[in-house]
């Protein structure tokens, strides 16, 4: 039985997603349980159809439930998580038998990092695109063979023609759309440059190698050693990559983020941008730039990108979509150089695109209609008010306590908590308030490196009053003396 407070803080269309999810997981919506349709459970709430759609699209995104064609939202399998500690409430949940054991314990808020707020998905503008395009293909007012056909690999002509324009307005990226390669998410572009570098090597008989920052996200460096090159991590400081360890390796490809490193958030300055570039055209070098969610920047314009400063095309420039319009879209998008570009069309030639046609028809026409910069500056907006809320209160409640880094950019912070008793304690007593953070230590390759006491923080899914209250906790998990700031 779901409720509704139309008093409490949380949207309407989150309690219905809070609630629906708590059943999933406690088994109270066993697998392949088909869940009311949207109208008939809006009507029953006295809701609106389109805060049920949101709820059930949330649920969706997340892979909870599925649709299906003429049977509406089923309940998919979930497996256990792997992060919650072995005990009777975490092997019972869902099991007939053990309805006696209380559901796996679930935090009362979670700074996950990587999922998207439902909210901030254009639902009504995308929808109403979608059943345009299907339509105009239908009647024949736009070329339909993108449906019926398998395209080019570097994806539809007109969102790479649109996306070279964007790009080069918003990071001053300089490119055609020739240069333009759409693809279904980073590690799947890694997969491409492995491919497309990985002839140099082997005529010169060596192993390929790929320098990485030091931290970094790990899923990069996964995807490199799948496709055969060794890892070489370097370290970060603040100004980003080390150069002068760089140069000391042998690797002849570096994997940075010089807009917001990851996970540090440090910004690579222009002085040693020009190192790195240097370096790449030094020792004809390749350099892959990963600008993953440099749209969201909260003080100031966004930096520009690498690739627009380089005059020797040794810079790789790739983008995604994840962290502004949806994870589960696997949109993303890589800019070659002119000579890997008239390599990629020789390699993959008779590959199709794998990001699906529809999709880039969508998207293509949400940015020539001008919703994509409404809809950055929309988002944007939602996510300072979070971020602001973040700093402001952890400052206030925590103060000298703690060191915030990172800030003024993307989803996430460094949480560092310097006269701490050690992140697992941290993790343990934030847990036992209710409260779910992550360590920061998977991100060093070398934990001799990691600076100790640091949590990676992602406020991206949170409501603003549940990141005052959240914090709020974890002054008392971790300062209970403390006192306020004013």
């Amino acid at each position: 039985m779901l409720h509704l407070d139309a008093a409490a803080d949380a949207p309407l269309y989150q309690q219905i997603y809070d609630q629906l999810k708590q059943d999933i997981l406690s088994g109270a919506l066993p697998q392949g349980m088909r869940l009311q349709s949207i109208r008939a459970l809006a009507r029953d709430l006295r809701a609106g159809k389109n805060t049920v759609e949101n709820a059930y699209a949330q649920l969706v995104l997340e892979g909870y439930v599925s649709v299906l064609p003429r049977s509406g939202y089923r309940v998919n399998v979930i497996q256990r998580d792997l992060h919650v500690p072995e005990g009777p409430a975490a092997q019972g949940c869902g099991k007939a038998e053990n309805r006696e054991e209380p559901a796996a314990h679930l935090p009362d808020y979670d700074f996950h990092y990587g999922n998207l707020d439902a909210a901030t998905f254009p639902y009504v503008v995308w929808r109403k695109l979608l059943f345009a395009v299907m339509e105009e293909a239908r009647t024949g007012r736009i070329a339909s063979d993108g449906m019926h056909v398998y395209g080019d690999a570097h994806g539809d002509l007109r969102l790479r023609t649109e996306l070279a324009a964007c790009l080069y307005r918003s990071r001053g990226v300089r490119c055609t759309a020739d240069q333009v390669v759409m693809c279904s998410g980073l590690q799947p572009s890694i997969m491409a440059v492995t491919r497309l570098l990985r002839r140099e090597y082997d005529e010169a008989e060596q192993v390929p190698q790929v320098a990485l920052e030091d931290p970094a996200y790990s899923g990069a460096g996964r995807a490199y050693e799948c496709f055969g090159f060794r890892t070489v991590p370097i370290p970060v400081n603040g100004d980003g990559i080390d150069v002068a360890a760089l140069r000391a390796s042998s690797a002849r490809v570096v994997h940075i983020a010089p807009s917001h490193q990851f996970p540090t958030g440090a910004v690579m300055p222009i002085c040693r941008c020009m190192e790195v570039l240097n370096w790449a055209t030094e020792h004809g070098a390749w350099i892959v730039e990963d600008d993953y969610d440099s749209e969201l920047r909260y003080d100031g314009r966004p930096i520009p990108s690498l690739q627009s400063i380089d005059r020797h095309g040794r810079v790789i420039y790739t983008g995604t979509f994840s962290k502004t319009l949806s994870p589960g879209m696997r949109m993303s998008y890589m800019v070659l150089p002119e000579q890997l570009a008239e390599r990629f069309r020789t390699v993959f030639a008779g590959f199709q695109c794998t990001v699906p046609w529809l999709e880039q028809a969508v998207l293509a026409r949400f940015m020539s209609e001008g919703h994509w910069e409404r809809h950055l500056r929309r988002i944007c907006l939602a996510k300072k008010r979070k971020h602001d809320v973040f700093v402001g209160t952890a400052t206030r409640l925590m103060g000298d306590g703690v060191r915030i880094h990172g800030h003024n950019a993307g989803l996430h912070l460094l949480l560092e908590v310097p006269d701490g008793p050690g992140e697992a304690a941290l993790v343990e007593r934030a847990a036992a308030h209710g409260v779910r953070v992550y360590p920061a230590s998977p991100f060093w390759a070398d934990a001799r490196r990691y600076p100790g006491n640091c949590l990676f923080i992602g406020y991206g899914m949170l409501s603003e009053a549940d990141i005052a209250a959240a914090l709020e906790r974890l002054r008392q998990a971790w300062f209970p003396t403390a006192a306020l700031r004013g």
